[in-house]
């Protein structure tokens, strides 16, 4: 589910007949977790703690948690831009899809900490 940017993961717990929810796009915790006994319930609760939480910051003058958005901006420094360009055109790939390359070649196989 998707509510302003906000993504939920949602998981059924038999035990108590209710499904479960947390946001998982806005940090190292859930800004928010939620439950109900239907989906129509789901999707209400989940909008309501969304609601919430934002108001709750708004209040206390605190930065909310903020969905990810994919895109990220970065300072290289001339020189090492320029030689990232290079390197990218000799791979035949837009600079973006190279650094996202080089991103993923770094990251595989390891294991993201979480607070």
């Amino acid at each position: 589910m998707q509510y302003k940017g906000y993504l939920a993961a949602i998981e059924y717990d038999e035990s108590v007949d209710l499904f479960h929810g947390r946001v998982v796009n806005a940090g190292d915790y859930p800004i928010a977790t939620f439950e109900a006994a239907d989906v129509e319930g789901l999707k209400r609760e989940f909008r309501i703690s969304i609601d919430e939480y934002l108001a709750f910051c708004k209040e206390k003058g605190l930065e909310p948690e903020r969905p990810y958005s994919g895109s990220v901006s970065i300072e290289l420094g001339p020189a090492l831009h320029r030689r990232a360009v290079l390197m990218s055109m000799e791979d035949g790939m837009s600079l973006n899809d190279w650094v996202k390359r080089a991103i993923e070649e770094k990251m595989s196989g390891k294991m993201v900490k979480h607070l």
